[in-house]
């Protein structure tokens, strides 16, 4: 047995659920010359289109996407200083931000701090060298076997 619409009494077509949802609602006048073809009524025509617009929007409504976070998304990186106050007394810490060899400062992308603690850094190690904690040039030997800190390999 066939499921569908049958468009004449006397033998004409049939349209299958499928052929129905395939007409669009920019094809209605080929499909109403269709159905006017077969001898269907305007009252048949109109219910049909009825019915595909009905089944046009339950389809719509339940193909929504579904909300969810983002599978690609990094875990947020926290800087290792922001729970600790940062002195310019505490000479092992503030030496492992500078340069073993030359006594620089590294940068926030080498430290990995966030801006308001590499500020931080910096004024108190400029402080700790203007009053004397910390050497100007170079780091001091008894902090070189140190743990890094950041991620940055010294040449030994």
């Amino acid at each position: 047995m066939r499921v569908g619409v049958f468009t004449e009494e006397d033998g004409g077509a049939w349209w299958t659920p499928g052929e129905m949802f395939a007409l669009s609602f920019t094809r209605s006048r080929v499909f109403l010359s269709a159905l006017s073809r077969h001898g269907a009524t305007p009252n048949i025509a109109g219910l049909c289109l009825r019915s595909i617009a009905t089944i046009q929007q339950e389809a719509k409504i339940n193909d929504m996407p579904i909300k969810m976070e983002n599978p690609f998304k990094q875990p947020q990186k926290g800087c290792i200083l922001c729970n600790m106050s940062v002195d310019y007394k505490n000479v092992q810490l503030l030496s492992q931000f500078i340069s073993p060899h030359t006594g620089r400062i590294y940068g926030r992308h080498i430290t990995g701090l966030c801006g308001r603690k590499q500020r931080e850094v910096t004024r108190a190690i400029k402080r700790a060298r203007s009053m004397g904690f910390m050497s100007i040039t170079l780091k001091e030997p008894q902090f070189m076997k140190d743990p890094n800190v950041c991620s940055i390999r010294h040449l030994d």
